[in-house]
């Protein structure tokens, strides 16, 4: 964040919302929210817009950080706009190798997984990793996940990460057109299933593992 450099420089956009049991209105509003905060970075000149969800708290629920990276990227498609800023990453979600292929191949250009480097860090401290440097153990994860996008990469035929951004070489199992339609278009559903309402349903349940209503006085 705040990178002034090269004539670059950043802004980043809040993709939590407030929560409110069982409304999709709220998530659906925060999805228009970030488009529009989107459009009026590039207005204002800045090179990167950081799709950030540090500020999830009890009183905010954050979006899934893959529903938030397309829509955004698919929305400045459709205003021409695209190619005019890039997009990253901070989310607590991505974790994985497909975390990361998913997010690329909807149109990230960068990420920072911070809940995993956190992780790492507080399992060094817990003496469950092997005591190297911590700056160490980031590098070997970073190598990690690269390699796996490439063996990812490879399996379907592509040979650069250019062309694998944005191309959404993916299928979505489950999911209802009027998600597809909003935030993955021209992605694949052939088999219907969860709408917004189920998903908001499914975030919130998520959001209440992580802040249980009885203990949310006391964090």
């Amino acid at each position: 964040q705040g990178l002034k450099t090269h004539g670059w420089k950043t802004n980043t956009i809040d993709i939590t919302y407030k929560k409110e049991s069982g409304n999709k209105k709220n998530m659906l509003s925060a999805l228009d929210r970030i488009c529009k905060e989107s459009e009026e970075a590039i207005k204002q000149g800045y090179s990167f817009i950081i799709l950030s969800d540090r500020k999830l708290g009890p009183e905010r629920i954050a979006l899934s950080s893959l529903l938030a990276c397309s829509t955004v990227h698919h929305h400045l498609i459709s205003e021409e706009k695209r190619t005019r800023i890039g997009i990253i990453l901070e989310t607590g979600e991505a974790r994985e190798v497909h975390h990361h292929c998913l997010l690329i191949g909807y149109g990230a250009d960068a990420i920072n997984p911070y809940l995993a480097f956190e992780s790492l860090w507080q399992a060094r401290q817990d003496g469950l990793l092997d005591q190297i440097s911590f700056n160490e153990m980031v590098k070997a994860y970073k190598k990690g996940v690269a390699k796996g996008i490439l063996k990812v990469m490879a399996k379907m035929g592509i040979s650069t990460l250019q062309s694998y951004k944005g191309a959404q070489i993916f299928e979505a199992v489950g999911l209802a057109d009027e998600i597809i339609e909003k935030c993955f278009p021209g992605t694949a559903s052939r088999v219907q299933g969860v709408d917004f309402d189920i998903l908001v349903n499914e975030m919130e349940r998520r959001h209440e593992l992580g802040f249980p209503l009885n203990n949310a006085k006391n964090i």
